[in-house]
């Protein structure tokens, strides 16, 4: 028997409305980054995505792969439930770990900066990375 599958579209788990999700991003992203980014492995350069997301140079390509991936994270329905230890965050790593492959270019050390002070600020301060002797 043949399995007759309609094709998964990123637009039914986060619209294809780019301006709304943007707008939901920035509305929702500070809190869900407050209790979960210390979970995630990419946290840093995930925040450094949503302000790559808020700065006017960045291009609309750029700022809707950005905001899709973000909103997938905020979202309170996912593929994965978010409460269920370890394996909670893993799709929202993976979203946002392929958003960065798409975007890394785009992503400035200003945004970067960004984050590290924000995540700071907002979350405490980080441990170093190791570096390489």
């Amino acid at each position: 028997m043949l399995w007759n599958k309609a094709p998964i579209k990123p637009e039914f788990y986060v619209g294809s409305d780019e301006p709304h999700n943007e707008e939901v991003v920035r509305e929702r992203f500070a809190a869900k980054a407050k209790r979960y980014l210390r979970q995630l492995p990419l946290a840093h350069e995930t925040v450094a995505m949503y302000f790559c997301l808020l700065d006017g140079r960045t291009p609309i390509w750029v700022k809707a792969t950005v905001a899709a991936a973000l909103a997938y994270f905020i979202l309170p329905l996912d593929a994965v439930p978010d409460l269920l230890p370890i394996v909670g965050l893993s799709d929202d790593a993976s979203v946002i770990a392929a958003a960065l492959t798409a975007v890394a270019a785009h992503i400035t050390s200003e945004h970067r900066d960004k984050a590290r002070a924000w995540m700071d600020a907002e979350i405490g301060p980080q441990a170093e990375p190791l570096r390489a002797s």
